[in-house]
């Protein structure tokens, strides 16, 4: 019986130092999981890092970095982050920025900044847990403003210092609405000029923060190589321009200009592509659009980003207008900024959504798509979504009468109901 009872104690303090060991390395695993740190999670330290590709998720603009210096002060950025793991998913909308480190021409490795608390890297999502993301600092090491930026007598900046183009060497002005797609363009030099100097009354100071959701028009001034210049227009209190926001001082910019001169603009010579695409969206009943709709959200219209080709740089597709297969192989997309008020059908962990939409201009190609929805800045929208796209083409938008009500642009509306556990969207 001794025996036995010896046998017994050996058999429990086994089993309390096992557990011990066990709840010991469960806990050294949490403590390791919880102070993941950029270096530890790619291993980018154990190269050298030659340089660093850094595409900017709001205007799609991608800047090289060669220095080693600035890569050095951006890896040190990074590695002060404190990083717990939240889940492996795919959150569709817009990143701060995309970033790939190189050695020499090998890739290493790529990280995305979701938020200035938030990254993604290879798939999975960590918060940074002890401080946030200093964007403005961040921006300044990815794409400082080489331009000698004149202010003036009260220290602030004008449009006009801040355009990468003489005046004198601009051949043409192009201002697109982001959210109708719809352009003009003049290559008459007074008109340019005007329009340079009314941009030059206002005066700028530069921003805190990015600004987040889209522009409202882009103005592109092209010199006599084709390059340009472009200032995108938020609102009528703050622009931006070459990847740095400013606020507009003691003023306001007069956005019916803009609607003006692509009016009257717009029915002068061009010279692109303007092709329209006739639509083929299958009509489906709002049964069927809630039931083929992963995400249904609803949400205030922030503005649009610059439209771009589906090819990789965005621009138009290396072959003769004759060749271009328009609706099919070959498109113009436009990205929309969403702000998210509230979630029917599934959700995610931001406001911020980005959806994307066929049509828009890019320099002097125009392409507009039939079954296309319009979009109006600070529209109040319910939208049936599957990743960025929008289920049933047109069929999928509609703009909220109020906070149960929504109608669609050919007249169907629908009434929005909190049940038990979800919410019901039924045609009035």
């Amino acid at each position: 019986m001794i025996g036995m009872n010896k046998i017994m104690s050996y058999f429990i303090l086994c089993f309390l130092l096992c557990s011990s060991l066990f709840f010991s390395g469960c806990i050294a695993e949490q403590k390791e999981t919880e102070n993941n740190t950029v270096t530890m999670l790619t291993g980018i330290d154990d190269y050298d890092i030659t340089s660093v590709s850094a595409r900017n998720g709001l205007n799609d603009e991608l800047v090289t970095i060669g220095d080693k210096e600035t890569i050095d002060k951006l890896i040190k950025i990074l590695d002060t982050l404190n990083l717990e793991e939240i889940g492996i998913g795919s959150v569709s909308s817009r990143t701060y920025y995309t970033l790939t480190f190189y050695h020499n021409s090998t890739e290493i490795y790529n990280l995305s900044i979701i938020q200035d608390d938030l990254l993604e890297i290879d798939g999975v999502y960590y918060k940074v847990n002890n401080t946030h993301i200093n964007m403005t600092e961040l921006r300044g090491l990815i794409n400082p403003l080489d331009l000698p930026v004149k202010r003036n007598e009260e220290g602030n900046i004008s449009i006009s210092s801040l355009i990468d183009i003489n005046t004198y060497e601009m051949t043409k002005v192009s201002i697109v609405n982001g959210m109708s797609r719809k352009s003009g363009s003049t290559d008459n030099i007074t008109e340019i000029r005007k329009l340079l100097s009314d941009l030059g009354r206002y005066k700028l100071v530069e921003a805190e923060e990015p600004f987040i959701g889209g522009y409202r028009y882009f103005i592109y001034l092209y010199n006599y190589s084709g390059g340009f210049s472009r200032v995108s227009i938020v609102d009528n209190k703050s622009i931006e321009i070459a990847d740095v926001p400013y606020e507009i001082v003691d003023s306001s910019i007069d956005l019916a200009e803009f609607e003006e001169f692509i009016h009257l603009e717009s029915v002068s010579g061009h010279e692109g592509l303007n092709v329209e695409v006739s639509g083929i969206a299958e009509s489906v009943s709002i049964e069927e659009l809630d039931s083929c709709s992963f995400l249904i959200i609803a949400g205030t219209v922030t503005g649009a980003y610059p439209s771009r080709w589906n090819t990789p740089d965005g621009q138009r597709p290396d072959k003769p207008g004759s060749e271009l297969n328009i609706g099919t192989e070959d498109m113009i997309y436009t990205d929309i900024g969403i702000h998210v008020n509230r979630y029917f059908k599934n959700e995610y962990d931001t406001q911020e959504w980005v959806i994307r939409v066929e049509g828009g201009t890019v320099g002097d190609d125009s392409i507009w798509v039939e079954d296309t929805p319009s979009f109006e800045y600070g529209e109040n929208v319910l939208l049936f979504l599957n990743g960025d796209i929008i289920t049933g083409a047109y069929q999928g938008k509609f703009t909220m009468i109020n906070d149960t009500t929504a109608v669609r642009g050919d007249g169907v509306s629908v009434n929005i109901a909190e049940m038990y556990d979800h919410w019901e969207i039924t045609e009035i």
